[in-house]
């Protein structure tokens, strides 16, 4: 899966083959075929599969205790952290962020939009729900960002973050 995860990041999901997911995890097509029943069926478990354990210890800074700024704070610099040193967070977030991913066949066309939503309503749970939004909305930027070059990210520290967290405090 994670070799799928990385050919779908750097190929987009519509260009990747099978056979280069398969080389790339040193095994045959076949191989891929008998866990597999397709590209959309893969692609569809890395995404039910990859952002929960991508995701949580991002979101662990956030659901923690203490003041929410400092909350706040840890989230971010995490988020942007993991942005720039994990490549496998930084290639889930490239390829469901391309705006041009094809859905599984079976997936329901408002599970991406859901997914905002439920991003959003969590991030409400600590600012208001106009913050909320301008986070998310942060969210998505940097990561578009990351997919294009990590440079252009803010820095991965408190001071990263200040600016952002000034206007929304």
């Amino acid at each position: 899966m994670d070799a799928a995860l990385f050919v779908f990041a750097e190929t987009g999901v519509a260009n990747a083959r099978l056979v280069d997911i398969a080389a790339r995890a040193n095994v045959t097509r076949g191989a891929v075929y008998h866990h597999f029943a397709d590209k959309m069926a893969l692609f569809g478990a890395i995404l039910a599969e990859s952002w929960d354990a991508l995701t949580v210890s991002v979101w662990a800074e956030l659901d923690g205790e203490g003041p929410v700024r400092e909350r706040l704070t840890a989230f971010l610099v995490a988020w942007l952290r993991d942005l720039r040193e994990n490549e496998r967070f930084r290639a889930l977030l490239t390829i469901t962020m391309s705006g041009s991913v094809p859905k599984p066949a079976d997936m329901d066309d408002e599970i991406e939009i859901r997914a905002y939503h439920d991003w959003r309503d969590r991030l409400a749970r600590h600012v208001s729900p106009h913050a909320a939004s301008s986070l998310l909305a942060w969210l998505c930027g940097t990561a578009m960002l990351a997919a294009a070059d990590t440079d252009l990210l803010p820095p991965a520290d408190p001071d990263g973050v200040e600016s952002l967290l000034r206007g929304m405090l």
